[in-house]
């Protein structure tokens, strides 16, 4: 759609499209074997988008691909992460692994009111939760972020911090 008919369309991730798959139950939602499940999965989840505060959102995977039942939410999250909190969390993450999956992976979407565009707010968090998750062994699905108008995932120069001049 162009500007003259409308907003423009939001950013898609390659070889994905904005329909939302329907939200079965826990047990009948396909496995995730790949980075475009893990986005269906999220799309499914999320459904139609508008967000009215910032959350963070994660869920375990266990090495088959089957999501466990429990989606866990951290609300009213600040603009900037604070690392210390993100390892007790991601050690939290671990301990369940353990009883999840010990070769499971542990899924993150960032989500917020307001546009698609990308914030440095939003690469901060997800370079510090992929940072947090080095320094304490969890092994992640690629880190998602849903706003009011698009959901799409973090690449990897997205986790690149900006370099001031």
């Amino acid at each position: 759609m162009d500007s003259a008919n409308g907003p423009p369309a939001a950013p898609t991730v390659p070889g994905m499209d904005d329909e939302i798959p329907p939200l079965l139950p826990p047990d009948q939602m396909p496995p995730i074997h790949s980075p475009q499940d893990m986005y269906r999965h999220w799309r499914a989840l999320m459904g139609e988008l508008g967000f009215s505060r910032r959350l963070l959102w994660f869920g375990f995977v266990a090495d088959d691909g089957w999501m466990a039942s429990h989606l866990h939410q951290v609300e009213d999250i600040p603009g900037t992460p604070d690392g210390l909190r993100l390892d007790h969390l991601m050690a939290i993450c671990l301990e369940s692994l353990r009883v999840v999956d010990e070769c499971g992976t542990v899924a993150f979407l960032l989500s917020r009111p307001g546009p698609a565009r990308m914030t440095e707010s939003d690469r901060c968090w997800a370079r510090e939760l992929a940072a947090a998750a080095v320094r304490v062994g969890v092994r992640l699905q690629p880190i998602h972020l849903a706003t009011d108008e698009a959901l799409r995932v973090f690449a990897a120069d997205d986790l690149i911090p900006l370099q001031r001049a």
